[in-house]
């Protein structure tokens, strides 16, 4: 006869958020629970499933090897809980009482922000926060419950419970300052900018960076960053077109033409936890941004 398995989404919870930080005592403030409750959760947990998860021999827990088989397992199942709450609250037509939104600085900005003079009439009911940042500020305001939803160049290294859904592209474009040497060339081969400083977008932690064509680069989490050393004459860049003609930059760069960099695209999302409820404002919004997205407005 089989064992019957009698685990609760509380120990798979406590389980994963401990897998995932590293610490019981990590899980237990992320989920507001006290320490003990974590490791009995995870305990009985173990029990139930008749083997160790984590071994506890040294200062921190480390995940055993069935512990490690188990964690993709438990997430699945987490996630499925999460969907199911989705589903539920958009099928009971529950509308927010505020939206936190939070916008990549990478976007136009002023355009994006056109979007929001209309919510006060379509939806005076809701009150809306709306911050920007980085892509790191984006996923990790939304994975912390910060934000409801963000709109983000896209990003494939994603905190887990995050899913993202592309709403189209806009164009970029290679930029050099006007007085720096390749500005001189009417056409760029790989060969000659390799022979320059790059500038290429990473995150905050200085990784996920873009691809690299220079062996002389340097990676920084801001294009407007990127483009102010553009504009000082200290290398090159592929960056978002908006932003290279913007007025802080347009005058002192040179959009390059080069032999092998064709359609150069960037892609946006929008993004926003797996447990993140459909309506009518977040449905608005979304669609808002994908017809400034066709329309080539952004």
């Amino acid at each position: 006869m089989s064992k019957e398995m009698n685990w609760t989404l509380d120990q798979l919870l406590a389980f994963v958020t401990a897998a995932e930080l590293g610490s019981f005592s990590a899980a237990a403030r992320q989920l507001q629970k006290a320490q003990s409750r974590i490791s009995s959760a995870i305990s009985n947990l173990e029990l139930d499933l008749g083997f160790e998860l984590f071994d506890r021999s040294s200062k921190f827990p480390v995940l055993t090897p069935l512990g490690k088989e188990m964690l993709p397992e438990a997430r699945a199942v987490l996630n499925q809980c999460l969907r199911l709450d989705s589903r539920a609250l958009s099928a009971a037509n529950k509308e927010p009482i505020s939206l936190r939104i939070a916008l990549d600085e990478a976007l136009p900005l002023e355009t994006i922000h056109s979007i929001f003079s209309q919510v006060g009439d379509l939806f005076p009911n809701t009150h809306l926060v709306i911050t920007n940042g980085s892509q790191d500020d984006i996923a990790i305001a939304i994975a912390n419950q910060r934000a409801d939803i963000g709109f983000m160049i896209s990003n494939s290294a994603l905190p887990p419970k995050l899913i993202s859904q592309s709403l189209g592209y806009f164009k970029k474009i290679l930029i050099v300052g006007k007085k720096h040497p390749l500005a001189q060339e009417d056409q760029l081969s790989l060969s000659q900018l390799q022979q320059y400083r790059q500038f290429v977008l990473c995150n905050r932690s200085g990784e996920n960076r873009e691809n690299a064509l220079s062996p002389d680069h340097w990676d920084l989490d801001s294009y407007y960053l990127i483009c102010e050393l553009v504009t000082q004459n200290q290398g090159w860049a592929i960056v978002p077109e908006h932003i290279a003609k913007a007025s802080w930059f347009y005058e002192q760069i040179k959009i390059a033409k080069s032999d092998f960099l064709t359609n150069q695209l960037i892609e946006v999302g929008i993004v926003k936890r797996l447990d993140s409820p459909n309506n009518k404002l977040t449905d608005w919004i979304t669609e808002q941004m994908r017809h400034l997205m066709d329309n080539r407005s952004i």
